[in-house]
């Protein structure tokens, strides 16, 4: 726990602190500008804040750069450290007599006080989970609705995740969500080696051809295997089904070839007919109709002989092509032919066994690996589906009791410092947002009484090893309650830090706890440090250190 801050510039020199509630005591009259909430804005630097020096800027306007000497004790040990405003990011570990032994970092110093304070939440740093609950005017998390928010640019999703963290049930969502991301990755990694072809991209349809070709290659495996005590059987049998397939497919190519050359034939006899018509031919018709335009009948003549080279020249185009395709069919053929020569000459060669036993094996190893490769894809799409579902299960769960507990809990506070009639604050989570119903009572006012409620709440039930309210979250509450408040932060020997002013308006129990747990009293002619630069003011006394 903080046991103490020193500084040069305190009026008075140190202030020390104890178990339980530790009281900044302003005057009587509420005066403002004294250094209450700069206090408690210490306290939230000492434990690794940084919202002083942006906030509270005029301190090293007025003073210069300082710094504070601060002790923390664990299991009986006192922890000595010096913070500067001038290297803020660097803490500096003292002995006894506050000399500088080390530094370490600001992000090392905070992991120190997790590690002391026993806030063993993996992926929460210390800030997160006690930053949230110092609640001090300058800060930006002072929005009733949002108590969750350390700030207002924090994503909702991520404020969620670290309430289930200090809950400490965050650990079960992490291992599901570890799986989800792992399952992702695999799923990203065997589509990647797809695309680059480092392994079969193989489609639904592709997946069913690769397991009616699997069948059908391990068939033929199996009858090899039958067969192969009698060799010269087996292989004849291997080599006339083979000779078979190739009569067949030239077979289909002969058939191919026939149809080719019988359009290709006809394409050559329309080029070879020729026709053409001159005027000399128009002579005779002009005996029997001497009054014929022969001028008109060479025109339309002269048309259709356009017409015709037209189609002659698309005709020599077809006997191209075809004559093309004629080839290739005679070079299929004859590829064929030698394919089934050298099987049938093959039959008494052992090693032509073993190449259709290679050929069939080849065939078979690339059929499986397009089979299997679809399955791991598959296989992966299920496992994310699986682990995502898990996640998702496990965190509505998980938020169910935090959800709960916190509206338990503030709901019991809200009882004892007000009464049962009183509606308390309803926090409700989803995965990626929440709500914080606050319901007006206009006879207490609840301006941050939601705030105080739900720090209380999760103070009570979980490890969180200090809380800090400052006097404006007390404004608008009605004495009686403020009272009874006072007694639950007394109640609770873990840390907490608050700063009230006038506080005989709280009636006699509650100013006597409150003065016996003051850690200082602030006041008009009494304020935090020795210089006061509030506007006409003189300046206030110096006192001895203690």
């Amino acid at each position: 726990m903080l046991r103490e801050i020193r500084c040069e510039k305190f009026r008075v020199g140190v202030v020390r602190f104890h178990p339980g509630l530790n009281v900044v005591l302003g005057d009587d009259n509420a005066t403002n500008s004294i250094g209450k909430s700069t206090l408690l804005m210490l306290v939230d630097f000492v434990f690794g804040g940084s919202t002083l020096l942006e906030w509270n800027r005029d301190i090293v306007d007025e003073l210069g750069h300082h710094y504070y000497e601060f002790a923390f004790e664990f299991d009986g040990e006192l922890h000595r450290f010096r913070r500067e405003t001038i290297t803020p990011d660097n803490v500096y570990a003292c002995n006894a007599a506050y000399e500088v032994q080390s530094v370490r970092s600001l992000e090392e110093f905070t992991a120190f006080l997790k590690h002391a304070y026993g806030l063993e939440s993996p992926g929460q740093t210390f800030r997160a989970a006690v930053g949230l609950h110092l609640r001090v005017w300058g800060k930006e998390n002072l929005i009733p609705e949002e108590p969750l928010h350390a700030s207002p640019r924090q994503k909702s999703k991520d404020c969620i995740d670290n309430l289930v963290k200090t809950y400490g049930k965050f650990e079960a969502i992490r291992a599901r969500d570890e799986a989800a991301r792992k399952a992702e990755a695999d799923l990203k990694l065997a589509r990647a080696a797809a695309n680059r072809e480092l392994i079969p991209k193989v489609t639904k349809t592709g997946y069913a051809q690769a397991k009616v070709q699997i069948a059908k290659l391990e068939r033929d495996l199996e009858e090899v295997r039958r067969n192969l005590a009698s060799y010269a059987t087996s292989l004849s049998a291997v080599i006339n089904k083979e000779v078979l397939e190739l009569k067949e497919r030239k077979d289909d190519l002969l058939q191919r070839r026939l149809i080719v050359a019988g359009r290709l034939q006809r394409v050559e006899r329309n080029l070879d007919g020729q026709r053409s018509l001159h005027g000399g031919n128009f002579k005779d018709l002009q005996r029997y109709f001497p009054e014929i335009n022969t001028a008109r009948l060479s025109e339309v003549e002269a048309f259709h002989d356009g017409v015709a080279q037209i189609l002659k020249d698309q005709l020599k185009q077809s006997r191209e092509q075809l004559s093309e395709e004629l080839k290739l069919i005679d070079i299929s053929v004859a590829g064929i032919d030698a394919e089934m020569a050298a099987a049938l000459g093959s039959i008494d060669q052992p090693e032509s066994l073993v190449d259709h036993v290679y050929k069939v094996a080849l065939a078979l190893q690339g059929a499986r690996a397009s089979k299997e490769g679809y399955e791991f894809e598959r296989e992966q799409v299920e496992t994310l589906r699986k682990a995502k579902e898990a996640l998702g299960e496990e965190k509505q769960r998980i938020l169910a009791e935090v959800e709960t507990s916190v509206n338990a809990g503030m709901r019991e506070i809200a009882s004892e410092a007000v009464g049962e009639h009183r509606k308390s604050p309803r926090l409700s989570l989803g995965d990626a947002g929440y709500k914080f119903e606050v319901f007006e009572d206009t006879g207490t006012g609840t301006a941050f009484f939601g705030l105080v409620l739900f720090d209380l709440a999760v103070f009570r039930a979980t490890n969180l090893p200090t809380i800090a309210h400052d006097s404006v979250l007390f404004k608008n509450i009605s004495n009686d309650s403020v009272a009874h408040l006072i007694a639950l932060y007394a109640n609770n020997q873990k840390q907490s830090f608050i700063a009230l002013d006038e506080i005989q308006k709280y009636g006699p129990l509650a100013a006597s706890i409150l003065q016996e747990q003051s850690v200082i009293q602030l006041g008009d002619k009494a304020v935090l440090y020795v210089k006061d630069w509030r506007p006409s003011r003189p300046p206030a006394p110096l006192a001895d250190a203690e």
